[in-house]
């Protein structure tokens, strides 16, 4: 594009996309990325390109952390003026991205409630295999540690699918979401982990024995248990409650 070409298309088509080049580069000089973003937040009503060209700076971090977290500051606050229409181009973003902190800032921010926030991050997870993609992986375990935060009604059957996950931190954050739901509705799914000897699910049986004692759960079929022993000196009380037998 030549000079002329470039103020012939300033404010319009051509600017934006000038723009948009300019954010998502992090070679480009920092004054010129700080004013195509000051552009594009102040000057394009349109969030179907607003918020695209402004998530792309979430793709990248500056050495200079300051000025790194200020600019993403900045592209942060320009999304969230679109309030509602900014989600879907907020979540198409972080459906392909694996850099999701910062989207799900934005997320928390446009979600109004809770059930809508737990409704985005669930719509991100992938059920697939993702064993031979780490990436892929460490973006359930971000998200899964993320669920953890909310307590919702069938979150529970959602979530136990990554029970069975190769990863062991994937299946520990499931473990933790399962354990801040409704154990009514989350048991059938922790139970299990009670009698689970497999050593790469050690610490996870550790941790919801560990939650059982503190919560007073009730182990509901108490019999598979041999002498109602849970594990060393946990056992199943009269009330089907894990307690600690102190040594004499």
């Amino acid at each position: 594009m030549g000079i002329f070409d470039f103020f012939k298309g300033s404010g319009g088509e051509g600017k934006v996309l000038k723009s948009a080049e300019t954010i998502k580069n992090p070679k480009a000089i920092r004054d010129d990325r700080v004013g195509a973003i000051d552009y594009v937040i102040t000057q394009v009503k349109d969030p179907s390109k607003a918020v695209p060209a402004l998530m792309a700076r979430f793709e990248f971090s500056l050495e200079h952390g300051i000025n790194d977290t200020r600019e993403k500051e900045q592209c942060m606050a320009g999304i969230i003026a679109h309030g509602d229409d900014a989600v879907p181009f907020v979540m198409t973003h972080l459906k392909s991205t694996i850099k999701i902190a910062w989207p799900i800032k934005i997320i928390k921010a446009l979600g109004r409630s809770d059930e809508r926030i737990v409704e985005c991050l669930l719509s991100v997870l992938n059920y697939s295999d993702v064993s031979f993609d780490q990436s892929q992986t460490d973006k359930n375990y971000d998200i899964l540690c993320h669920l953890a935060d909310y307590k919702q009604a069938g979150l529970s059957e959602k979530i136990a699918h990554f029970q069975n996950d190769p990863d062991e931190r994937v299946r520990m954050a499931a473990a933790d979401v399962l354990m801040e739901q409704a154990f009514e509705e989350s048991s059938r799914f922790l139970e299990p982990l009670l009698s689970d000897v497999n050593p790469d699910n050690s610490r996870i049986r550790q941790t919801v024995i560990r939650k059982y004692l503190e919560n007073g759960w009730k182990v509901k079929n108490p019999d598979i248990f041999q002498n109602r022993n849970i594990i060393g000196p946990v056992f199943i009380d009269q009330q089907n409650k894990l307690i600690v037998h102190q040594q004499k």
